[in-house]
């Protein structure tokens, strides 16, 4: 009798895939611990001690619900941006380069940092899966925050082309740079970032020197027309 192997996947792409998966959990949990959770700790240490303050002191008391009212909405707004980023619904709706426009404009106006964008209208969404969509406007959101995080710009730039069956999305910024054959501490993202676009049958190229910022280059097929 004649036994056929069963046929695997291909390993390297099952574990690109599942690296991707766990640093997105990692991610999350990260910004749950250090956002939400640490101000309802906050709010909790801040309400006992209201317990103690409100029959000695009526007005301080008052005025300690006041604030603590205004961080009960803060933390709200924040869980719900957390929500809306575990599936960012722009991407289904609009398609990947009009809520990437969006994205800049929402973090161009909460980073003060001004963020140019460019699409030429011939490069169109619809030649992407849905699905990459939605994995490139991570990579992009994460190239994003790691500049702010890391690159003390005072301008990006975000630049779409697409020649061919290629489409190429190049950021930029004029920060502090690296040197990339040296990564410094929290910059280790960026082998993620590199897995994201592996993942996705792309590349993604990082040119950057120090005093003189930083250049991500994301090359991904896609279709023609």
């Amino acid at each position: 009798m004649t036994h056929t192997k069963p046929v695997l996947p291909a390993f390297d792409e099952v574990d690109h895939g599942i690296r991707i998966l766990e640093e997105e959990r990692r991610r999350i949990a990260r910004d749950l611990h250090d956002g939400p959770a640490q101000t309802l700790t906050n709010i909790s240490m801040k309400l006992e001690v209201l317990k103690m303050m409100i029959d000695s002191d009526v007005e301080m008391a008052k005025n300690q619900v006041d604030q603590l009212h205004k961080k009960v909405g803060s933390v709200i707004r924040e869980i719900r941006h957390l929500i809306y980023d575990l599936r960012p619904i722009a991407v289904d709706e609009v398609g990947l380069f009009e809520a990437t426009k969006a994205l800049c404009t929402q973090l161009q106006q909460n980073w003060n940092v001004p963020i140019e964008i460019h699409v030429p209208d011939s490069v169109e969404s619809k030649s992407i899966a849905p699905a990459r969509q939605v994995a490139l406007y991570r990579l992009i959101q994460e190239i994003l925050n790691n500049m702010k995080k890391h690159a003390q710009a005072k301008t990006i730039t975000l630049t779409v082309s697409q020649e061919n069956d290629e489409l190429r999305i190049t950021i930029c910024d004029d920060g502090v740079g690296f040197d990339p054959n040296h990564i410094p501490a929290g910059h280790y993202g960026l082998l993620g970032m590199k897995e994201r676009a592996l993942y996705l049958g792309g590349t993604l190229e990082i040119d950057s020197v120090i005093g003189e910022g930083s250049t991500f280059v994301i090359r991904v097929p896609v279709r023609k027309g």
